[in-house]
This record gives C-alpha cells, sequence and structure tokens, in this order.
C-alpha cells in the first residue's frame, strides 16, 4: 500500500525492496492504549525482536495517519549517496558533503524532505518538524544553504495499509512515543534507535513495578 502523500519524484538511489508484513509475538495487555495514540507526529521505535529488515534498529516518524493506512520517515539510516546524485537538478549551495537519508522501503525513487524551519509548501508533522513534499520548496531550503541539521532528505518511505501498523504494535513490535525534533535531527542518527529504546523500556519496566519514575528516567511523551 502506498500512502495518500504528495510526493516529490526523481531520478537516482535505486534502493528498491518490498515492505514485509508479518510480524510474530503474541498480543500484549494493554497495547489498544498505545493502538490509540497513533497518529501523524508520533515516533515509532522498532523492538529487539523485530523480525523485517526493513526496520531492523530503527526509528520510524509518523508523516500521515488516518483510516486507510500510516506513512512515515526512517530517521535512523544516513546512506552513504550524496544530495546531489539523488537531487542532479537542484542548486547545490547547501548540498556540499551531505548525505541522503533511506527513508523507507516503498518508492525509492521519491523524495521526500524534514525542515526544522517553516516553509512555505510545508506541512507541520510535529513541533519544530515540517514536511517538504513540494519541489520548488526543497529547492528553495536547499538554496538558503541548510544543512542536515536543520533539513534532512529521504529516498523512500514507509507504508502501512489500513490496520496493518495497529496490528504490528499489538504484537509489540513497536514502541510508541511522541514526536521530538531533536531525535528527528540527532547528530548520531546511527545510535539512535539503541538510546531511545534503551530509556523506553527502562520507563516501561518502572510502570511495571507500581513505583514513581525518577524524572532523570522520564522519556517526554512516551505513549
Amino acid at each position: 500500500m502506498r500512502a495518500r502523500v504528495p510526493l516529490l519524484a526523481t531520478t537516482g538511489l535505486l534502493l528498491a525492496t518490498l515492505l514485509a508484513t508479518g510480524v510474530g509475538g503474541a498480543r500484549q495487555p494493554g497495547r489498544e492504549v498505545i493502538v490509540r495514540q497513533l497518529a501523524a507526529g508520533t515516533m515509532l521505535v522498532a523492538s529487539r525482536n523485530l523480525p523485517d529488515p526493513n526496520f531492523t534498529d530503527t526509528v520510524v516518524l509518523l508523516i500521515q495517519y488516518d483510516g486507510d493506512g500510516a506513512a512515515g520517515l526512517v530517521v535512523t539510516r544516513p546512506s552513504p549517496v550524496p544530495l546531489s546524485r539523488v537531487l542532479p537538478d537542484a542548486d547545490p549551495t547547501g548540498m556540499l558533503g551531505t548525505r541522503a537519508f533511506v527513508g523507507g522501503p516503498v518508492s525509492p525513487e521519491t523524495v521526500l524532505a524534514l525542515s526544522r524551519s517553516a516553509c512555505a509548501g510545508c506541512r507541520g508533522v510535529t513541533r519544530g518538524v515540517h514536511l517538504v513534499n513540494d519541489r520548488e520548496a526543497l529547492r528553495a531550503r536547499l538554496s538558503e544553504g541548510a544543512d542536515d541539521r536543520r533539513l534532512r532528505v529521504y529516498a523512500g518511505y514507509a507504508g502501512w495499509s489500513a490496520e496493518q501498523l495497529e496490528a504490528e504494535v499489538r504484537k509489540g513490535a513497536w514502541r510508541v512515543v511522541d514526536g521530538d525534533a531533536a531525535a528527528v535531527f540527532d547528530r548520531e542518527p546511527e545510535t539512535l534507535w539503541r538510546r531511545m529504546l534503551a530509556r523506553a523500556e527502562a520507563v516501561l519496566a518502572l510502570m511495571g513495578t507500581g513505583r514513581a519514575m525518577p524524572r532523570d528516567h522520564v522519556v517526554d511523551g512516551l505513549l
């Protein structure tokens, strides 16, 4: 299923894979509460035993969520491919040394971006994060010299059909947390999953004991 997100097509960065839908694991109590928190702007943190290689050790920001399905961008997989190959017709001013991210296995020829600043042609996803899915808006952001601390470009995206993501959450495939600009634009994306999962598991463990959570263990936005 390809979620109904207006997409920015380009050539290059052919990363053709299929989105696997099977997720193992038993249904866990209380998962319906978490399912009800799914929305655009929330983040999915992959569980340790998630078997799908497309999403192993990943964090995904949901950019769309409705009754027809969901779409998101993997924020933890920078590629070695320079933006100049992904966007050959764009102004290279802000592209030197910048790499594209692998946004997911669906439509790898499609390019989307996340901007820390609001802009014409951009849509707010969560506080401090805006989706750029308009070619002219992306060109404008690049021409301003935006680096990867303020703008990240993704080839491909992740997509779920109606009820598919909910089923995966019920089976424990994902932890669900509030979207966070600091996480999206983290300076060490390759280690972000490990850090976010460790904090989420620590909070859940404390919740299970019924003890009050020390402030330094609280993960803002844990659902």
